[in-house]
């Protein structure tokens, strides 16, 4: 087959899955159907996958394999998908998000598996519920999988992106504790969490407080009638930082605040924060980041080494002791109906995915 023909069979056969993916609705808690389409996808190409806590896992090959890492939930669903493909772009044509966070390396992955040779080591995992902060991935354990290195499947940033850097996540949960009274018969007798809220918020510092550290209060709950003082207010939000210093340095800001803003109206309050995930950091000289450099340059690009303010499951399974970067894969605006992805990118990252393979398989045959 000459390589005219080849690239139009790898672009057929990504449009097919890309299609057959995205008309799958499988919003976080509700991947059963999509787990079993790929499950199948996977046998047939003589994988044998296990279910590990709704995650799939699947190994082929001998030797010490590389990971492969995709996640099958979307932060939506779709049902309402009216998929639109223009110009070489997919795109919703309605209201609904597109799902290529995390289909279109879904799509190149298994456009991919086929094709490489059954005696190639990799190791296959497909998590659920990363949406909701890699609930999937932090179910599992050490030994559930062998490999030792690996590439996630999901950043949204263009082909050739290795987000070697990745910030980690602590959630926070602050209670505004008042009096409850009568709004109009006998307000001097409340104390209002509503307005102690208030006053906390307005000197919070601001969402970027350093340039590796963000801050956001997401969730405010309070109040049931307009003729009551309020007495509980719940604020819920997340730091993020690079620094798991910083992350608890910041916490700790946030408690003084809200000791100073409840003491004075003579109200209480509760404080907890809890660690989602760590942060992690591949170094450049890492020789997983040295075969990212190569095996980009090979397919007719180079490799970009970036950070990112954000987690994926590749902060779990650096915490489970396997070496992983999160790789780009083209999409724009996740998370939104603005959401698209090039059929040329998910071309170019399954090209890539297939001369990393091949190289990690020379280098141990």
């Amino acid at each position: 087959m000459d390589t005219v023909s080849r690239v139009i069979k790898v672009e057929e056969k990504i449009t097919r899955l890309f299609r057959e993916l995205t008309a799958i609705n499988s919003p976080s808690g509700q991947e059963e159907e999509i787990r079993t389409a790929v499950r199948a996808k996977l046998t047939e190409i003589g994988f044998s996958p296990r279910e590990v806590s709704g995650n799939l896992v699947a190994r082929r090959g001998a030797g010490e394999p590389l990971l492969l890492c995709c996640h099958l939930d979307t932060v939506e669903p779709t049902t309402d998908l009216n998929l639109g493909f223009e110009d070489g772009v997919f795109y919703s044509r309605g209201d609904s998000i597109l799902g290529a966070d995390d289909k279109a390396g879904l799509a190149a992955l298994l456009a991919v598996l086929p094709e490489i040779p059954e005696s190639a080591p990799v190791e296959v995992l497909l998590t659920v519920g990363e949406e909701l902060g890699m609930e999937g991935a932090k179910q599992l354990k050490p030994g559930d999988l062998k490999a030792r290195a690996g590439l996630v499947l999901d950043a949204g940033e263009p082909v050739g992106t290795v987000i070697n850097r990745a910030s980690g996540e602590m959630q926070i949960q602050i209670k505004m504790i008042g009096k409850t009274a009568h709004a109009a018969a006998a307000p001097q007798e409340g104390i209002d969490a509503i307005r102690m809220a208030a006053r906390f918020i307005t000197q919070l510092p601001p969402h970027m407080p350093d340039k590796e550290t963000s801050l956001n209060i997401g969730i405010i709950r309070g109040g049931s009638t307009t003729n009551t003082i309020c007495d509980l207010v719940e604020l819920t939000g997340e730091i993020r930082s690079f620094s798991p210093r910083r992350r608890q340095d910041l916490a700790g800001e946030l408690e003084a605040l809200a000791q100073a803003t409840t003491g004075d109206s003579g109200g209480t309050f509760q404080f907890h924060s809890q660690q989602s995930y760590d942060g992690y950091t591949i170094a450049p000289e890492d020789n997983l980041i040295g075969l990212l450099r190569k095996t980009a340059n090979a397919a007719g690009f180079g490799a970009v080494i970036s950070s990112r303010n954000a987690g994926s499951d590749a902060n779990i399974l650096n915490q489970l002791g396997v070496t992983t970067v999160n790789l780009g894969t083209g999409y724009t605006d996740g998370h939104s109906p603005r959401e698209r992805v090039a059929l040329a990118e998910m071309n170019k990252l399954a090209r890539w995915l297939r001369t990393i393979i091949g190289e990690w398989s020379d280098a141990r045959t």
